[in-house]
């Protein structure tokens, strides 16, 4: 399974894939939504994990697209 994170707090963000990828899930990260976007239009992934709070852009616009 592929998962993307789409997280703005790196700390965050790092602590969560490597638990996933010790789970053995294929895990990237993308520390904002521009990053997120293309990641998304460039891999197939199973999974997104979203922060809807992210800085100039709602988690709630990417997931509308």
């Amino acid at each position: 399974m592929r998962i993307l994170i789409i997280e703005d707090d790196r700390m965050i963000g790092e602590e969560v894939q490597l638990a996933l990828r010790e789970a053995s899930f294929a895990a990237d990260l993308a520390t904002d939504a521009a990053t997120g976007q293309l990641a998304m239009k460039t891999q197939s992934y199973d999974l997104l994990l979203l922060d809807l709070g992210l800085p100039g852009r709602d988690g709630h616009e990417i997931l509308a697209q």
